[in-house]
């Protein structure tokens, strides 16, 4: 097994006032040569969005764009129109050949969001972009997977790669498995609230790990966890 630490406190950050972020990645103005993606992997941002504020439209292309609302409430306008996206709610945009869209916080507290970016295995694709909501009850001791490929029955969010997102809320005391889906994918672990420990390494709230060269891993629950898996080509 080949583990990378990521921990939160070296994530780089921005600060607008308005929008504040956390980057596990190189992204806008922050760049850390040693942090450039993790396979397939190339953005993951931790934004908070205030209320009233939002981004202007804006084009994307040949990317996956994935978000995860944690809290509050977006209003998004893209080539299927303008649609809400609230807490629990998880988008998939297929860039591909272009897309442009637009962001609003339309809620009344702070729109807290993970902004995930995933290299696709095709240029050019035709753009769409779905939303679909999921029920907390669904993930608890089991990973609910949010996103995977084309042709993955596992869930109704597709991506134009070999990769598959999934969330799990476990208990402490217990230990987890998870078995990688393509051989030679690896996982990026991230934990959102809680405490785990892979291997010999502890990894904490906002701590992420990437691990890669095994067919499956296990790890142990130290606190109530609520954990993110990113699993992708290398």
């Amino acid at each position: 097994m080949n583990i990378i630490e990521h921990k939160a406190s070296e994530r780089g950050q921005a600060d607008f006032g308005w929008f504040k972020a956390k980057y596990s990645f190189s992204f806008g103005q922050w760049h850390n040569p040693n942090k450039m993606g993790f396979g397939a992997l190339r953005v993951f941002n931790d934004s908070i969005i205030q209320p009233g504020k939002g981004f202007p439209e804006h084009p994307h292309d040949n990317m996956e764009v994935i978000t995860v609302q944690l809290q509050g409430k977006l209003s998004h306008t893209d080539v299927s129109g303008t649609r809400t996206i609230q807490a629990g709610d998880v988008q998939v945009i297929t860039a591909g050949s272009g897309v442009i869209h637009s962001d609003l916080n339309i809620g009344i507290e702070e729109a807290k969001q993970f902004q995930i970016w995933i290299y696709p295995n095709q240029q050019d694709a035709t753009p769409q972009s779905n939303i679909e909501h999921f029920e907390e009850i669904d993930r608890k001791n089991k990973w609910q997977v949010l996103a995977s490929p084309y042709g993955d029955a596992s869930s109704s969010l597709n991506l134009l790669q070999n990769a598959w997102i999934s969330r799990g809320l476990f208990n402490k005391g217990s230990n987890q498995k998870y078995s990688i889906k393509k051989q030679g994918n690896g996982v990026y672990l991230f934990i959102i609230n809680g405490s785990i420990k892979v291997a010999d390494k502890i990894i904490n709230t906002r701590d992420a790990i990437g691990i890669t060269g095994v067919n499956d891993f296990e790890f142990s629950l130290l606190e109530d966890s609520d954990v993110l898996l990113i699993e992708v080509s290398m």
